[in-house]
């Protein structure tokens, strides 16, 4: 998967995200000496090409769980760990029309492992209305009070895109393919939410109260 990196046809998705970086960066450098292992989740990988530097800044520290489908998140795996990367924890799904990352991220809500929460979550998934909203509850879930929730695309519409072109009206509305899906749910649901601080408008929110029962057992 690597490989496409910077090929013809991979341009618009070979550059990783810098706002990522940057904050991955600066939550190592912000965190005590003997507790800089972040654990970060990656909702939708692409080629790989923010994965990639994220590994590299890690250094197999910490974690990095990526979610995609099964195929995608192997291979990536796979390609990362001939790299000597060994850090990366895959969680795949099937490209069965219910199936998606919603069902890995109710796995990880339903199955906590202890002190294992994210400090920060990028998604950068479906781009729909319907997965995206829902994931950004889910991953809420998962993410520590303090942690980032960085989102990509925020300008982004299947009218201006090829991908499903061919199909994606048996899946969705004219109205929907017309939509800004991402700046809709991040307006009515983000920016808005008592928990949540922007760190930069429309892309980066810091969790800043935690608004949900953690220990189901008090």
């Amino acid at each position: 998967m690597l490989e496409k990196i910077n090929l013809p046809g991979y341009k618009t998705i070979s550059k990783p995200d810098a706002d990522v970086l940057f904050h991955l960066k600066e939550i190592i450098n912000m965190s005590p000496p003997n507790d800089r292992y972040p654990i970060v989740g990656e909702i939708g990988v692409g080629i790989g090409a923010t994965t990639l530097p994220m590994a590299e800044i890690l250094s197999n520290y910490g974690e990095i769980h990526i979610f995609d489908f099964e195929t995608s998140v192997q291979e990536l795996q796979a390609d990362l760990k001939q790299r000597g990367f060994t850090n990366i924890v895959a969680h795949g799904n099937t490209d069965r029309y219910w199936d998606s990352y919603h069902w890995s991220l109710a796995e990880m809500i339903r199955n906590p492992i202890k002190n294992q929460t994210f400090d920060l979550i990028y998604i950068d998934g479906a781009h729909t209305y319907l997965h995206d909203a829902l994931a950004f509850f889910q991953c809420d879930r998962l993410l520590k009070v303090g942690g980032l929730m960085i989102f990509d695309d925020y300008n982004w519409r299947y009218a201006d895109s090829n991908y499903m072109k061919g199909k994606r009206l048996l899946y969705m509305t004219q109205e929907q393919v017309d939509a800004f899906q991402i700046n809709m749910f991040i307006e009515d649901l983000v920016s808005t939410h008592i928990g949540y601080e922007t760190v930069k408008k429309n892309k980066i929110f810091r969790k800043i109260l935690a608004t949900h029962q953690l220990d189901k057992s008090n």
